[in-house]
Formats: C-alpha cells, structure tokens, sequence
C-alpha cells in the first residue's frame, strides 16, 4: 500500500515538473514577442540616436501624416556667381600704328567719344614720308595719264607706233598702282579718306598723324602724356561702349551638363534683390577655367541705364530648359539642425529616423532635394517640430 503512495506521489511530482517548464517555455516565448514588437527593427547604417520612437500614447496624441517621396521631371534654376566684362565689338584699344611723339591730347579720361573723334596727334617722320610718297605718286599717275591719253591720239592719227602706246599704257599702270599701295598704307595706320585727298592739294607736308576713336563710347583709360614719345602698336588709351556688356556666369561642371545656350538668366546685384534684368545664355565654354575650375557661360546684355558697368560682381539665376527628373518636398516636411535642413524618413508605423538631405533649391512651396533621399520612401509631413523634440528629449535621456 505504501508503495502504492509513493508511485502516485513521484507521478504527480514529475507531472507539476512537466506543466512548471511548459509554463515557463510559453512565457518566456511570449516575453520574447513583446520584447521584439516592442523593439524598433534593425536600419543598416541608421545610427541609433537618430532613430525616434513613438510610444502608443504619443502615437495617438501626434497623429503624424506621411507623404511618400516622388520625383519629376522639372525645370529647375541654378544659382552661380557672375562678373562684368566689356561686351565684344564694344570696347576699343587705341594704339600708335607708327613711331612718333605725342603732340596733342583731344580727349581726357571720363569723357564721351564719338566715333571718328580725333582723340591723339603724333609728330612723326615716318609718316611724313608716307605723305611724300603718296603726293609723288600722285603726281607721276597725273603725268603718265596725259601722256598715256596723248599717245592713244596720235597713233589713232598714225603719228606714233603702237610699240609706243603700249608703252606708254605700261608707265600708265605702273603709276596707278603705285597711288594704290600708297593710299593703301596711309589707310593702314587710320588716316581716313578725307584726309588723304586732301593732301593732293596741301601747299605744304604737315608729319602729324592724327589718331581717331573707332567706336562711340567712354574713354576710361589714357596711358600717355604730351610730348611723350612713343613706339609702333604702344598702347594710348581704351573706349567702352557700355550700352552692352558681356557677363560671365562660373557654373561648376556637375550644374553645367544641364545648361545650355539660350536658357533664360535672371541678373541681380544681390541675392534676393528687388531690382533683376533678364537675358539668355548666349554661349558656353567648352573647357574649365583654369583659375576656378569652373565652367564659364556667357551672356551678352544691353545695359540699363548704365547698368551693369564692368567689373562688377552679379548674382545670376540661370533657368536650364533641360526637363531633370528631382526629388521635391513640401517646405512643411523640412526643418533645420543647426545648418543643415533635416527630415523624418518613417522607417515603420512608430519609428521615424531623423537624416540629413542636401537642398538644391527652393520653388514656391516645395524644396528641391539634390541627395538624401530616394524614391517610394516615406516621410512624416506634419508634426516636425514635435518630433524634432521628441529626437532631442531621446538624445538627453541616453545621455
């Protein structure tokens, strides 16, 4: 009978042992679940402290909406650096085409030049011989043609052979090309036609050569003074036309692919300024500045009022026509830690990581994200600050 005890007691104590470990399998299993929900999941790369996760509570109370991440093709500006030049065929070197000496100085710095205003009057012996040359032969074509036309006369009369005529016609030739390349060389060093006929009547050989502005515009700079001698091509003074001036945009070389001639350009003194004028890109470099590293385009601009003036420093906006598939967000979306715009990439319902993007450019409402994020993901669009917050609180009590 005893022994009959003992085998009900040691069944009963090995079956309290069997359900106590069944127990104990199922809540531990059931720990393990409630931990692993509770636990945010694993983000290759997220760093934990920019991880936020929101309890049920807050969940409820926050009701943060996501919108999910596209992109489309847009027009999109770019914001580059600009400089004035002066604008080609619009600005005019004035130089001595011969040696000589300053005589007279008709035109001073600051002062508005009308093309064809004699600006310079130089002494010189070498265009002095350039007169005589010309006077002589002038002279010798006057001969040769009365006697070329003498000759036709008597030979039509049989009173000459026609060996003298052809002659005669010869001389005639020789005469008519010698006034060519006389004229041709006074041209050369800016004497205009008037003056050169009127040395066939002069009494006397004035060596003065006048020099003359080719273009109307400003002189900004004079680089002799009277009485100066001064050699062959030597620089005397500059003329701008600032009607018209060439502006140059340094793009860097990954903006520059989406550029190109013809694209619209907003012009601004300042960033953000009121007062703007608008152009086209007129050309672009093909190689980079060697100084910047950077690609050049080109502008060229009818002034306003006299603005720009060359040299000075400009903001440009240059609207590319190239369609460029962008990520944009709403401005709502977008808050900043410090300098750097963040946002709210949801990683589940509860957990939201904080990441930087890099902003290419602001339009209207939205923000154009250059990098940072990537298509079909998904970002918190209201409560920003909150969790923002929230992100600060969680860096605090870890710490």
């Amino acid at each position: 009978m005893k022994r009959y005890y003992y085998q009900i007691a040691t069944i009963s104590l090995f079956g309290l042992l069997i359900l106590g470990s069944s127990c104990g399998s199922k809540t531990e299993t059931k720990a393990k679940e409630q931990t692993s929900a509770d636990s945010p999941p694993s983000v290759s790369g997220v760093k934990p402290e920019n991880l936020v996760k929101l309890s049920a509570k807050e969940m409820g109370e926050l009701k943060v909406q996501t919108i999910e991440v596209g992109s489309s093709a847009l027009n999109y500006s770019i914001a580059v650096p600009g400089v004035v030049f002066p604008a080609p065929n619009h600005v005019s070197i004035i130089s001595t085409p011969i040696d000589g000496r300053i005589s007279r100085i008709s035109a001073q710095e600051g002062q508005v030049i009308r093309q064809g205003q004699e600006m310079f009057s130089i002494e010189s012996l070498e265009f002095g011989n350039m007169v005589s040359e010309y006077i002589q032969a002038v002279s010798e074509e006057t001969f040769q043609t009365s006697r070329f036309q003498r000759l036709e006369q008597l030979v039509e009369q049989t009173i000459s052979s026609k060996s003298e005529l052809d002659r005669a016609r010869s001389e005639f030739q020789r005469a008519k090309t010698s006034v060519i390349a006389a004229v041709s060389k006074l041209k050369a060093i800016g004497v205009p036609e008037k003056e050169i006929n009127a040395f066939k009547t002069a009494e006397s050989i004035d060596p003065t050569l006048k020099i003359h502005s080719p273009i109307s515009g400003i002189m900004d700079q004079r680089l002799v003074e009277l009485g100066q001698s001064v050699n062959a091509l030597q620089m005397l003074a500059r003329v701008l036309d600032i009607s018209h001036v060439l502006v140059r945009g340094y793009v860097s070389p990954e903006d520059a692919r989406f550029i190109s001639a013809g694209d619209s350009v907003k012009i601004m003194r300042r960033q953000n300024d009121t007062f703007e004028m608008r152009a086209v890109v007129t050309s672009i470099n093909p190689g980079l500045d060697e100084n910047n590293r950077s690609v050049i385009v080109n502008i060229l601009l009818a002034t306003n009022e006299n603005w720009p003036k060359p040299g000075e420093n400009l903001h440009l906006s240059i609207e590319t026509s190239s369609k460029i598939e962008v990520i944009s967000v709403p401005v709502e979306a977008l808050t900043y830690e410090g300098n750097d715009p963040i946002v709210f990439v949801q990683i589940n319902e509860s957990t939201f990581e904080k990441r930087k993007v890099v902003v290419q450019e602001f339009r209207e409402k939205y923000a154009v994200v250059r990098s940072g994020l990537d298509k079909n993901e998904r970002l918190a669009a209201t409560q920003i600050f909150s969790l923002k917050a929230l992100s600060r609180f969680d860096k605090i009590a870890e710490e």
